[in-house]
């Protein structure tokens, strides 16, 4: 079992013979039509920059299962009625579970409030009317992705329990997503192994985010945390956690 980093929340994870994605916004230099077959398609929500626009390529390429929340994979079957059949279409809502290929995938709840500002940006950029709420986060096997969102109490509750090697969890700190002191606090409530810093890099060259891995590497630094932070750079594999 591994996970490969592939840009902003973009990761492709092996799991036990399950090739799987989630939120996959592909940009330079990540060739997509190289990588590896995907199974299976996971999408925390709508926003342009997590993947659910190139769902008719990646399609017609992979033959994969999209599975997301109920709202956005409603909206899905309607775009792409033509492209792909609705039967690919998988409904997972926070809270719910389901198993393909005999690896357990749940629905993790996030907080992504969208401001005035964030609403002028994805006007400006998203070119996509995808819906952006609800968000689900993701908990697979160990690992959890939790798609975009800010510190809540929901997080640690709906994780409670759970054995957690490795959390992927946003630091930008802009746009309403988790600055690199929310994203330790999930960590480390959760109990988590190791973080790996995600939905950093700038958008497009004028939507800079407020913080980098560097902020959070300082950050687990001074505060001792027992928590290991993993900054990737794109195509980067992290193996196992022993």
């Amino acid at each position: 079992m591994s996970l490969t980093y592939l840009g902003y929340s973009a990761f492709k994870f092996d799991l036990s013979g399950l090739c799987l994605y989630i939120d996959p916004y592909f940009r330079d230099p990540v060739d997509w039509t190289r990588l590896t077959a995907g199974h299976v398609v996971l999408l925390s929500h709508g926003h342009f920059d997590h993947g659910v626009m190139a769902a008719g390529d990646l399609f017609e390429r992979w033959h994969c299962k999209f599975v997301g929340p109920r709202a956005l994979m409603q909206w899905m079957v309607r775009k792409y009625r033509r492209r792909i059949p609705a039967d690919m279409f998988v409904t997972l809502n926070e809270g719910e579970s389901l198993e393909l290929s005999g690896v357990k995938i749940e629905a993790i709840p996030a907080h992504h409030p969208t401001n005035r500002l964030g609403k002028t940006l994805l006007a400006l950029f998203a070119r996509c009317s995808a819906p952006g709420k609800p968000v689900n986060g993701y908990f697979i096997d160990g690992y959890y992705h939790s798609g975009d969102t800010v510190y809540s109490p929901a997080i640690i509750q709906a994780l409670q329990g759970k054995k957690i090697h490795t959390a992927c969890i946003p630091i930008g700190g802009k746009y309403m997503v988790a600055t690199p002191a929310e994203a330790l606090r999930i960590a480390e409530e959760i109990g988590a192994a190791r973080l790996v810093p995600m939905h950093w890099q700038p958008l497009v060259e004028q939507v800079p985010f407020r913080y980098q891995p560097s902020d959070l590497v300082k950050l687990a630094r001074d505060s001792k945390t027992t928590v290991e932070v993993c900054p990737l750079a794109i195509g980067q594999i992290l193996e196992p956690h022993s």
